[in-house]
């Protein structure tokens, strides 16, 4: 994991503060809307593929399980979308900061990262009170959700500071990383599970990067314990690309102002 400064977390959770207030500034609901949106996602998807299609996706159980496995799934790849959707304009959108050479640009995608980390607790709260009223409590293997969560993280600070760096250099950058995030969301295994694919189309599947969390994070909030070493390893690779991301970003930042 990067750390910022000491003297930023200051500024990261005002800026997080910020963020979730203007969020919500005007609208009727407020915070609400963050345990609506999970709910009505997870209803559409349900009654599209576990109803209409009847389609199971390897999973065991009927639609409410089903329901219940591919809200586990879109748990991780919300959070992924909602970085690569804002990433891209994240520095070129607030050109007074780039202006600004005392303001830690870098710091932008902690916030946005941090955020949509958020978002995903108040959908685990969601998919806990929906599974306590359908099936009751989970195993205690859930209990270890937050160590999938942590190692998740730096993959969204990665994207964060990769995508916000190229949306300054080349503003197609924006409506490609949407494409790719709707691609990814087939090429996730959201919907199914990776026993249900074909064999030689598993290798494919897992060098997607969320497809692990994904699918660790499904097994743990079903009751399974994690594995220490594999979510060790994984937060090790994703801390060592995140670092990677974060020092192209410092390379490239003197030629933000000549862009924005």
């Amino acid at each position: 994991m990067i750390p910022f400064e000491r003297r930023d977390r200051a500024l990261v959770a005002e800026l997080v503060r910020r963020e979730f207030a203007g969020r919500y500034r005007g609208s009727v609901g407020g915070l609400a809307w963050s345990f609506v949106q999970p709910l009505f996602l997870i209803a559409v998807y349900t009654l599209a593929f576990g109803v209409i299609l009847k389609a199971s996706g390897g999973f065991p159980g009927g639609p409410p399980e089903y329901a219940l496995r591919v809200f586990a799934g879109l748990i991780v790849f919300n959070a992924f979308a909602e970085v690569l959707a804002r990433a891209p304009m994240l520095v070129a959108g607030n050109p007074q900061f780039v202006r600004k050479v005392v303001f830690p640009l870098e710091l932008l995608p902690w916030v946005l990262a941090i955020a949509a980390t958020l978002h995903a607790l108040v959908a685990t709260a969601v998919w806990f009170a929906g599974h306590a009223v359908l099936f009751g409590l989970p195993g205690p293997g859930a209990l270890a959700f937050p160590l999938v969560i942590v190692a998740f993280f730096p993959l969204l600070l990665a994207a964060g500071w990769l995508l916000a760096a190229f949306g300054v250099l080349a503003r197609d950058t924006a409506p490609l990383a949407a494409l790719a995030s709707h691609a990814l969301l087939f090429a996730t295994p959201v919907f199914y599970g990776l026993e249900a694919a074909p064999q030689w189309l598993r290798g494919v599947l897992l060098a997607n990067p969320l497809a692990f969390p994904v699918e660790a994070l499904r097994a743990t909030l079903f009751g399974a314990w994690p594995s220490a070493l594999a979510l060790a390893l994984f937060f090790a690779l994703a801390s060592a690309f995140a670092a990677a991301c974060l020092a192209l970003f410092r390379r490239l930042r003197p030629a933000f102002g000549d862009f924005v």
